[in-house]
């Protein structure tokens, strides 16, 4: 049933009624907004996927060796000699005489 209001003039105007729905516009503005947030959710993982591989990619490159492993890769330099593998009673000598007797 539509309310009356009156009007600055006093006549009597029938009013909005609260009970008709413009369900196409409420169907279209829920269909626009679940698209729209569907494309800011993609994107948005997009965004995130292509920082995230490059971030990844950057710190590969970045590889710096650690004390550790120059130590290692030293010790091996010298049980090789260089020239190719020693026999281990060598490799043992030289790796005493270099850092001396073992505890």
């Amino acid at each position: 049933m539509a309310e009356t209001t009156h009007s600055s003039d006093e006549t009597a105007q029938a009013g909005p009624s609260y009970d008709d729905i413009n369900t196409p516009v409420v169907i279209m503005w829920g269909f626009i907004s679940a698209v729209v947030t569907l494309v800011t959710i993609l994107t948005i993982s997009g965004v995130y996927n292509v920082w995230s591989a490059s971030v990844i990619k950057k710190r590969e490159g970045q590889f710096v060796n650690q004390p550790a492993r120059e130590q290692v890769v030293q010790q091996m330099n010298i049980l090789t000699g260089g020239d190719g593998s020693l026999p281990i009673t060598d490799a043992m000598k030289k790796v005493v005489d270099q850092y001396g007797k073992s505890h």
